[in-house]
This record gives structure tokens, C-alpha cells and sequence, in this order.
């Protein structure tokens, strides 16, 4: 599978995978950012993507962030039919500022294949299973 990736801004760094071995794509930031304590911005990463219909981008924690690291992503999903810029949500829930510079990984994004599901309306649903 190809997946197209268009740099909207020059000073953009495409996203990429780190190794052969990764299953995640780097997702990279345009700007510099510093996030105060609790606060939550919407970060630029001046690409956007093509994804094939029957795939979609999970946006994920960068790899390497751990339960200590205050620095949270929003998770977020980039379906097929979507092509604007791809942006990211973070949060800082640390007591202190937390800043990254231009080109910096903030996020990853695994690639699935999705299944659309047939919805019927019923009347009734058998009982939970757990």
C-alpha cells in the first residue's frame, strides 16, 4: 500500500518510519511549541496524507512516552476521504512547561485496515456477555 503525502508548508518534515522494525509513523511538529501546566493546544505539522479507502491513521503517544511523562496526545483518527492538514492535540498534565522545537516527533500513526459494519436498528439485543 503507497500512501500519498503532500507538505503544505516547506519547512514541514514528512512523516516517516523509524526503522524497518516500526510499525508506527512518525508524525513531526512545523513549529516550536511550549505547553503550560494543564493546558492543551492544537499543534501544526504542515502535511497532509491520502490514505487508501479501507485503511484508516491512528494517531497515537509518540514511542518512548510512559505513564511519568506528562505530555498527552488526544487520540485521533484520519479516515480515508480526509486531506487537510493533519494537526495533533496536546496536553501537558505536568507541573511544569514542557517544550519542543520545530521538525520534533510529537506523535505516531499506525495505519489498520477497517471493515465497515452493516447497522440495522432492532428492537431488542440479547444480554451483555460480561
Amino acid at each position: 500500500m503507497e500512501i500519498l503525502i503532500k507538505k503544505l508548508n516547506d519547512q514541514a518534515k514528512l512523516p516517516a518510519y523509524n526503522s524497518e522494525a516500526s510499525s508506527g509513523i512518525d508524525i513531526y511538529s512545523l513549529v516550536g511549541v511550549t505547553i503550560e501546566p494543564g493546558a492543551r493546544v492544537v499543534v501544526s505539522t504542515g502535511v497532509a496524507m491520502a490514505i487508501a479507502v479501507g485503511y484508516v491513521g491512528v494517531i497515537w503517544n509518540r514511542k518512548g512516552v510512559t505513564l511519568e511523562e506528562p505530555l498527552k496526545i488526544t487520540p485521533g483518527i484520519v479516515d480515508s476521504g480526509f486531506r487537510e492538514e493533519i494537526k495533533i492535540e496536546l496536553s501537558n498534565q505536568g507541573p511544569e512547561s514542557v517544550s519542543f522545537g520545530a521538525g520534533e516527533k510529537i506523535a505516531q500513526m499506525l495505519i489498520q485496515k477497517v471493515e465497515r459494519a452493516k447497522l440495522i436498528e432492532a428492537a431488542d439485543l440479547s444480554e451483555s456477555l460480561s
